[in-house]
């Protein structure tokens, strides 16, 4: 009996050996420890982008562009205005619409928003409006998630926004982004 009892306290011994080794042994995973590591600041996160509409042999089409200060629509329309860089030139991307001189005013209320163009600002062509419309839909869609005011990932809220160009002394134009091109980008 006495031998028994020293066999099983041996197995037991080899068994607690055995588990101490593998738990040493996933410890170590051969990985020094490093402490703290010093490499700039801190992820913020994703940063938010526009999608800016373009033409490309006559069909519109969307170019993210990074955010430049201030998230609001109107920056996304004064970029747009811009045109499209070198870069995107030497792509094939133009502008219908003509370069502004001064700030538009940009107003948003729910699904609505309204731009006025600074007065001697031309008629737009049908698709220079297209190319406004479409880039104020998803810059009031971006803005609007990012200001926790609803938007989001909510489709709907970018494909019922309504917008309102008015030109003082020209007019007045309707617009809906129901009638944006999906998904397609130029990048």
């Amino acid at each position: 009996m006495r031998r028994l009892l020293t066999r099983r306290g041996q197995r037991a011994v080899r068994s607690g050996l055995s588990l101490t080794a593998a738990a040493l042994l996933l410890s170590s995973c051969g990985i020094p420890s490093t402490g703290v590591v010093e490499a700039g600041e801190a992820a913020t996160g994703i940063r938010p982008a526009y999608v800016l509409y373009f033409i490309r042999q006559d069909t519109l089409l969307g170019v993210r562009s990074q955010v430049p200060g201030t998230l609001d629509i109107g920056t996304a329309v004064v970029l747009l205005f811009r045109g499209p860089d070198d870069l995107l030139g030497l792509k094939g991307l133009t502008t219908e619409l003509p370069p502004l001189t001064s700030p538009p005013t940009v107003r948003a209320e729910g699904a609505r928003v309204s731009v006025e163009l600074p007065r001697g600002t031309g008629p737009l062509t049908r698709t220079a409006l297209a190319q406004l419309t479409c880039t104020i839909a998803d810059a009031h869609l971006v803005a609007s998630a990012v200001s926790g005011s609803g938007g989001g990932n909510d489709t709907s809220t970018s494909t019922s926004t309504k917008v309102t160009v008015t030109i003082p002394g020209v007019g007045q134009s309707e617009g809906s982004a129901e009638t944006c091109p999906g998904s397609a980008t130029a990048e």
